[in-house]
């Protein structure tokens, strides 16, 4: 009897053992997504809708986070490219792109939502009609800024001397404006233009915080704000506010992920500049200068030549400064590509 409960105890162990094994080996073939998701003070957000879906293959995982705001998901054994977004009622939704598990890799996406609209659309969600509805809310939005008269008069002869190229003059025209209206945020910001393109760094910040703080749902306004930390060489700082730009002007996220491209670029971060130009042409597949930089800045791994290829030959079709097409044009060979 003994030896009967013994056997018995034995292969249960042994049998646990090889599911144990199994799993293991299973998992070890898999490639895996994982992150958290938490508020902006660091609390952890359960219940969050999670949507995992494969940018190159058609492929869709749908989750939820658990008490600790904890997501985690298996995706197999086929290679692909992943974009994850994340959803929570009372928070503005977020995403990340271009993730590529290798196999046994656990890819980390991490997420701190803001407080905001969780159905606002995000910009490769956005269809042209959508574009066109946001355009013309924007168009509306200007027209309610009214102006009085003499305002006016100051504000258009600003903007025509702006456009002359005589930058202190439209500065006086501008300062002038504010002195009969000083609450106008848009023409605060038309002086920080003219003290930008005086080079006056400095001035031209305090006028678009200033601006930023008339109206902090402006995307323009960050994206203005982080050209300029850009050339104060404040490219975290800069990194931040062309994020901001694109999540408030979903229309202009195409330009936006370009500039923060832009500055890795500067700060010599291949990598991130590759994601930041991904990014920008995911939200609008038509932004050709995104190909260009994509391109060379794919230009510097072996690994990553065919995607630079392929990046360089969709701005030859697109393309529109011709220097930049023969230098695409260049490229292809010379990694290994035909035109």
């Amino acid at each position: 009897m003994r030896i009967s409960v013994l056997k018995s105890v034995v292969t249960g162990a042994l049998a646990a053992g090889l599911l144990l094994m199994c799993s293991i080996s299973a998992q070890a073939q898999n490639r895996a997504i994982k992150g958290k998701v938490t508020d902006e003070g660091g609390q952890p957000l359960a219940d969050a809708k999670v949507k995992i879906e494969g940018t190159d293959v058609t492929r869709e995982f749908n989750l939820k986070t658990n008490k600790k705001g904890e997501y985690f998901q298996l995706l197999g054994s086929q290679a692909a490219t992943y974009r994850v977004i994340v959803r929570k009622d009372g928070f503005q939704p977020a995403f990340k792109t271009s993730l590529r598990p290798e196999m046994s890799e656990e890819a980390v996406a991490d997420f701190q939502l803001k407080p905001g609209n969780a159905d606002q659309k995000l910009p490769f969600e956005m269809t042209d009609a959508d574009r066109a509805e946001y355009q013309k809310k924007l168009e509306e939005q200007k027209k309610r800024q009214k102006f009085s008269a003499e305002v006016k008069a100051h504000f258009d002869k600003g903007v025509e001397l702006f456009d002359l190229g005589q930058f202190e003059e439209s500065l006086t025209e501008f300062d002038a404006a504010l002195a009969i209206d000083p609450n106008q945020p848009g023409i605060i910001a038309r002086t920080g233009d003219c003290y930008t393109k005086l080079n006056k760094n400095e001035e031209a910040l305090a006028a678009y915080n200033k601006a930023i703080e008339m109206e902090p749902d402006d995307g323009n306004l960050y994206a203005l704000k982080g050209v300029v930390l850009s050339r104060l060489g404040r490219t975290a700082e800069s990194q931040e506010m062309f994020k901001k730009s694109a999540e408030l002007d979903p229309a202009g996220a195409g330009m936006n992920f370009y500039n923060l491209g832009i500055t890795m670029v500067n700060s010599g971060d291949m990598v991130k500049a590759a994601e930041a130009f991904k990014q920008s042409i995911e939200a609008d597949p038509n932004y050709a200068e995104s190909y260009y930089q994509l391109g060379m800045s794919l230009s510097g791994s072996e690994a990553t030549f065919p995607d630079a290829v392929a990046a360089f030959k969709r701005y030859i079709e697109i393309g529109q400064k011709p220097d930049q097409v023969q230098i695409a044009k260049d490229m292809i060979p010379a990694l290994g590509g035909t035109l």
